[in-house]
Order: structure tokens, then sequence, then C-alpha cells
């Protein structure tokens, strides 16, 4: 059957928004300023031959834990940077940053977002060769983080208002358009190092019950309530309990 042009346009359009709802990047600040220890910018390099910029505070210690902070849907990594700085208190951080964020070029998507991650990973291990690696993704950094972990071997995951599928969060009559589909469910499945998940019970953007369906589904797992939190969380408070439960992690 021939499919109007106008039926065309309009599943073209409404897909082109979806699509601009997933992924919110915002364009880099004329200039940075950090209120402590400033990190350093570095590079990473993608299969595909991108080179996306992050920033980076060595542990302390040439052993030191690391932990790669995956950020959510919105911003640059300069937010990003600014947010979860307060973990570079407790160890090592880096800071990756997707394709078509800030400065970086390309343009995200699923596939797009696991080589980001990927690539982010080798730096980690260049960067801090005799630490270990953690994983930590807030939103939708939680599906980078937990496919990544997936496939390659690191020393524990933590996710931050993870959602168990795009789907599952999606308004019902735009998930039959929706190209990426950041399926968790068989992400964690397949994860056999320790994970750590927190979630707000009164999370109003990713409903509590995504975190129990991954639960379920997890091998090694321990799933912590922030009460008195909604999706967004200040890394002020965070950082200090994070760093406690990632060293409790078995080794």
């Amino acid at each position: 059957m021939k499919i109007p042009l106008f039926v065309v346009l309009l599943l073209t359009s409404c897909t082109s928004t979806i699509h601009s709802r997933i992924y919110r990047p915002e364009p880099m600040p004329a200039s940075v300023l950090w209120s402590g220890r400033a990190p350093e910018e570095v590079t990473a390099t993608t299969a595909d031959g991108l080179t996306l910029r992050g920033y980076y505070w060595p542990p302390q210690t040439a052993d030191g834990d690391v932990i790669l902070y995956f950020q959510g849907q919105s911003g640059n990594r300069y937010l990003a940077a600014s947010e979860a700085a307060p973990l570079a208190a407790g160890g090592g951080l880096l800071i990756a940053s997707y394709r078509g964020y800030g400065d970086n070029p390309g343009t995200p998507d699923e596939a797009g977002l696991y080589a980001d991650a990927r690539a982010f990973l080798s730096l980690a291990r260049s960067l801090a060769p005799n630490s270990r690696i953690y994983l930590l993704g807030f939103s939708l950094g939680a599906a980078p983080a937990l496919h990544v972990a997936a496939e390659e071997e690191v020393a524990g995951v933590v996710t931050i208002g993870a959602f168990a599928s795009l789907q599952d969060v999606a308004p019902r009559l735009a998930r039959g358009l929706i190209r990426d589909r950041f399926d968790n469910r068989a992400a964690i499945a397949r994860v056999e190092e320790p994970i750590l998940m927190l979630h707000a019970p009164g999370d109003e953007v990713i409903p509590f019950a995504q975190a129990k369906a991954l639960q379920a589904l997890a091998k090694r797992v321990r799933l912590l309530h922030l009460q008195g939190s909604g999706h967004g969380v200040s890394f002020e408070s965070l950082a200090p309990m994070i760093w406690d439960n990632i060293r409790q992690m078995p080794r």
C-alpha cells in the first residue's frame, strides 16, 4: 500500500520531535569556572572516529579507585562535571560526554552513546591503569553504564534514577515511533559485576517501579531508597554514601 506523502511527513516530524525530547544537548559556555580543584580536560576517540571531550580528576593515589560518570539527557560536559564534582573528593572521577553534546561532533543516538561509553572506558583504563573502574550512570546515563558493563569487565556499576527501558517511560502514543530502545532490562541481566541502584520512591520522572523491575533481573544488586528526593539529586550529599557503598562491593 502506498502511504500518502502527508502521512510520511507527519511521521517524520513526530519522530524528529521525539528524538529531540530524548536528547537535550546544550552548548558549552563561553568560559568555565571551578569552585574547587579544577579537572583536566581529556579526549576520547570512538570506534567510528569521533573525538569527544571530557573532564578528569585523577585519584589521590596511583591505584586509587575511579568513577566513570555518564550524565542524563540534558546538558554538556561542563554541567555534568559541575554537578558530579563532589565525587572527586573520594577518588578519581572521569566525566564522559556524548556525541553532539557541548562542542562534541556527531549526533546522539542509542548506538552512538554506547560507542561513546566504550571510548571513555578505554580512556579511563589508560589514564588509571592500576585503578578499579566503576561506572556511574544518572537517568539516561544508566543505559550506557549498564550496556558497557554487560560487555566489558569493570569493578562495579552505580545507577541513579534508571528506567527499565525507554518504551516503559515514553508516552504510550509515541512508543511505536521511538527508534532508540535503551533496553536496560536486557543489559542488567547480563551484568556480572555488583550493582548499586539508587532511586527515590518519590521520583516524579522515572517511577520507582522501574527500579524494582531492574532489581528483579539483576544478578548482584543492592537497591537503596533515596528518601525525600525526586529525580534530581545532589552529589554534595550523595558522594560520601556512594563511595562508602562502592568500597563495600565484593572485589
